[in-house]
């Protein structure tokens, strides 16, 4: 069963099944703050409507919604790689468009996105993808040539990817390892906060178990503000945490939220502003 909209002018709060936080700090400090934002495309549909939000720091969210209903455009909204045409979106209460990948590390706002077909360059082998942005960000992050070819093996191999294939272009790779390199870039510069778009779809139950193992690392690092696109009932199950549903450009709670862990009550409501 789906709850209403909350009222109109309350901000949606929301905390993480208890089970999943027995050995951290309840977070406090604003992480993703959605205020009173619209967006559509040009001559398109509304994707979201007068719409606000607040996801705290250190806590994970899942975000449903049937196709075409906008929810990797409201990833892309939050992630700063799309501008809301109306209201304003934060992250530890900077606004994030405005800013320059370089700025947004000086703030200490570190993005990790995957998108659903990976998203990699198609000239770089999987090695050459996973360390572009800590070459890129080298001065910010103080990180040496050999600092940064440490971290690349190590999430390459985090993320369980064969040595043989770090040196193979996207098209060479399986589309299980596009996706895996993918999240080896993203996770490459410790993000603070962490977009995973579709994890799972189209992919063998192997893959998909280590992406799901990943994800529930990062929602378990009190440090990473996780927010996960996805309709996969197994996925939703293994994270936990509170679930909303993108429809009609309005952004409802899930109640109906599952997990391995014995689940605890989930309280707040996506609504409009």
């Amino acid at each position: 069963m789906i709850e209403p909209p909350l009222p109109p002018g309350v901000i949606a709060r929301h905390s993480a099944p208890q089970s999943t936080r027995s050995a951290r700090t309840e977070p406090s400090e604003p992480g993703i703050t959605l205020d009173r934002v619209h967006f559509s495309y040009p001559g398109g549909q509304k994707i979201l409507v007068d719409t606000s939000w607040e996801l705290l720091q250190g806590e994970s969210a899942v975000v449903t919604g049937g196709v075409g209903s906008g929810k990797s455009t409201l990833l892309y909204l939050c992630a700063g790689l799309l501008a809301p045409v109306q209201g304003k979106v934060l992250l530890s209460g900077f606004p994030i468009t405005p800013l320059l990948p370089s700025e947004r590390f000086r703030h200490g706002l570190r993005v990790g996105f995957v998108f659903q077909e990976g998203g990699l360059l198609a000239n770089l082998s999987a090695r050459a993808n996973v360390s572009l942005a800590l070459h890129y960000h080298a001065d910010v992050l103080g990180m040496t040539e050999a600092q940064i070819e440490d971290r690349t093996t190590e999430v390459l191999e985090l993320c369980r990817i064969d040595r043989k294939d770090w040196s193979e272009l996207p098209a060479h790779m399986s589309f299980g390892n596009r996706k895996r390199v993918a999240l080896a870039r993203a996770m490459a510069i410790e993000p603070t906060f962490f977009f995973f778009d579709d994890p799972d779809v189209g992919l063998d139950q192997r893959t998909a178990l280590v992406i799901h193992e990943l994800l529930c690392k990062l929602r378990d690092d009190p440090k990473v503000t996780l927010v996960v696109g996805t309709n996969r009932g197994i996925l939703m199950e293994r994270l936990g945490v509170p679930g909303f549903r993108l429809a009609g450009g309005q952004l409802t709670t899930r109640t109906e939220v599952h997990s391995l862990v014995p689940p605890s009550p989930v309280s707040g409501s996506w609504h409009p502003g």
